[in-house]
Formats: C-alpha cells, structure tokens, sequence
C-alpha cells in the first residue's frame, strides 16, 4: 500500500515559510498544504482543488453548527477543527458524501459533532456511534469528572442525522454491521488496544471493501493494528501524527 507521511516534521522543508508562520502559532496555511498534498495523493484523479477550498474556507470561516460548551470543561481533549486530522476528515467527508458513518468512541462527542456538521452541510448521510460510557480517563477527556452523557456536545440541530447506542463495541459493531446494508466510511475511536482495532477493522472491512469505502482511525500509533491493516492491501494511507486514513483496495 502506498503511504503519505502528513505530519508537520515531515513536511517542513516542502513549505518552509508556512512551517514558519506555524511555529508562530497560525497553522493555519501550513496545515491547508499538507492537506491538500495528501488529498490529492489519496484521491489523485477524483480530487477537486476548487471543492476543497470550498470546504476548507467553511472550517476558516466556521461555517458550521457550533458545538455545545461548558466554560468549565472549556480545554477538554477531542476532535475539533485544531489538527491536520481533524481537519481532513471534515473536508473528505464532504468530498465523499457518505451515505453510512460508522464511529465507534464517542466521549464528549467532539468527533460526532465534525462528522455530523460535514453531513448537515451535505444534506444527505448517517452516523451511528457507539461508546461505552465514561470509561476513557486519559487526562485531557476527564470523562470521570463529569457527569455528563456521552456526546453532551452534539447540539439538537444535528442530531437527527445521528444514532448513538451505549454498549461495548464487541457485542453492538458486529449486530450494527450486519443490519446495515452498506459501510461507507469507518471511524475507530475507542478503545486503542491492539485486540480492540484488530477486531473492530475485522468487523466492519467486508462492507468496506464492498462499498469501496474508507477507514479513519484516531490514535494510530498506539499498537500496530493500523499498519497491519495498512499493509494488508494495495489501496493508499495518509498518516498523521495522531490518526490514519486507509482505502483497503
């Protein structure tokens, strides 16, 4: 499979006055490159320049559904639009219009709102997110520390894109997988532990395959079950510092 290295580092020496402006904090010209760069690699003849710039100025712009806030909780961890992956995920999902979005890991539901505003604006798709209730205690989620429900951020105007169901991913994925007729994009977000990825990409990978759909995963490097994946097929994978993005042709 071939592979697109999209961290800063990497990068650096391709944009160097953008890498620049990044270290003084405006990342956002740095990181538009790197993104545009890897889409076009990802996508190659189905890349569109001028809609990713449609869908990159709505992140500058903030051109979307604002998530719910707490001023207390105001530095929580998650995907909003502060990184390279967070960002390209937005932009593929309005490229890809998916019809069915798998996630599994929801917490705060950072990740949910990015998904649910990239439909909302296509006017078309579903998510379906599973999480199994206040168990990530890394210390930027401080899950623990709040009582809140699992996706407290999602505001009411999104949510009739989305279902969300409370269980453990090894019983609820593979009843979700089998009641769906197609998987267009997955999402891993849960648990990070070797066995967990490895049986989640198991799971939902024939429906991927089929639909000729994408796999997102967060927190890639902390066991190798991504780059297993990765190297199972032909198809192309975007790594970032944190996440991953494969088409397992």
């Amino acid at each position: 499979m071939n592979k697109f290295f999209g961290n800063s580092k990497t990068n650096a020496l391709l944009y160097p006055i953008s890498a620049i402006k990044y270290l003084r904090n405006d990342k956002d010209s740095f990181h538009k490159k790197i993104i545009f760069r890897s889409a076009r690699f990802f996508f190659e003849n189905k890349f569109d320049s001028e809609l990713w710039e449609k869908y990159y100025a709505e992140i500058l712009s903030k051109d979307y559904i604002p998530f719910n806030e707490k001023k207390e909780f105001a530095k929580l961890g998650g995907n909003r639009f502060n990184s390279l992956f967070s960002k390209w995920m937005y932009c593929a999902l309005r490229h890809l219009k998916p019809e069915v979005v798998i996630e599994t890991g929801v917490a705060h539901g950072y990740s949910s709102w990015l998904i649910l505003n990239a439909l909302n604006k296509n006017e078309y798709g579903k998510l379906y997110s599973i999480d199994l209730p206040n168990m990530d205690f890394t210390k930027g989620y401080q899950v623990n520390r709040i009582s809140m429900q699992p996706g407290w951020v999602v505001p009411n105007e999104l949510m009739s894109r989305w279902v969300l169901d409370l269980g453990d991913s090894k019983t609820l994925l593979p009843n979700l997988v089998n009641k769906l007729d197609r998987i267009d994009v997955f999402f891993h977000d849960s648990d990070h532990s070797y066995e967990s990825m490895k049986f989640e990409f198991d799971c939902v990978l024939p429906k991927i395959k089929k639909q000729n759909g994408i796999i997102f995963s967060d927190d890639i490097y902390k066991s190798t079950a991504f780059d297993e994946l990765v190297n199972k097929f032909d198809g192309k994978a975007v790594y970032f510092s944190k996440g991953g993005i494969c088409k397992p042709d």
